[in-house]
């Protein structure tokens, strides 16, 4: 367990670990950063946690050996909406360096998955106005779920995937097909 908002702590929890065969980089800021709120250390925060943190791990993880590694994306890092600028750009860079460690670190793999809404049974009532505006204009109607989110990352750590690498796979139910919500 580590506090990703720290420099280095990525480090830290892989020097902790035996060995590692692959790394799923999930842990996120979704803060919501108004423009009107916008600081450079509320910024540096979250690209510490969703850029800096991720990638420290990976790089370690390759000294390790590690063969595989996969970064949680979001649909935000293609189409941002008000108030999410700075998470959208924070993912945007998490591409950008999926692409070009895969090839630095080769013949380590290294991919994205870019997720839309994906959430539990409670998630309507919790959050109805963005879920009803979700699930109405994504083409598959509903939100994902964490289930099907593991399947994906399964079916990338198997043999099935193993040509390809520095991919970032669209999650989304259709949605980067067809944005705004």
């Amino acid at each position: 367990r580590a506090d990703l908002s720290k420099t280095s702590s990525g480090t830290k929890l892989v020097e902790q670990i035996d060995s590692i065969d692959c790394v799923i980089n999930n842990a996120a800021d979704q803060s919501i950063l108004k423009l009107e709120d916008f600081t450079s250390q509320k910024a540096q925060a979250l690209f510490q946690i969703n850029l800096l943190s991720p990638m420290e791990i990976i790089l370690a993880a390759h000294a390790k050996g590690a063969r595989l590694a996969i970064n949680i994306s979001s649909i935000e890092a293609l189409h941002s909406k008000a108030g999410h600028e700075m998470y959208g750009a924070t993912k945007s860079a998490l591409e950008s360096i999926t692409r070009s460690l895969a090839v630095s670190l080769a013949p380590m793999r290294i991919h994205g998955i870019r997720l839309g809404l994906i959430g539990d049974a409670q998630l309507e009532s919790r959050w109805p106005e963005g879920f009803h505006s979700w699930t109405s204009t994504v083409p598959a109607r509903r939100i994902g779920t964490p289930e099907e989110v593991a399947q994906l990352a399964l079916a990338i750590t198997g043999n099935t995937f193993s040509f390809a690498t520095g991919s970032i796979f669209d999650f989304d139910g259709g949605k980067s097909s067809h944005p705004g919500w």
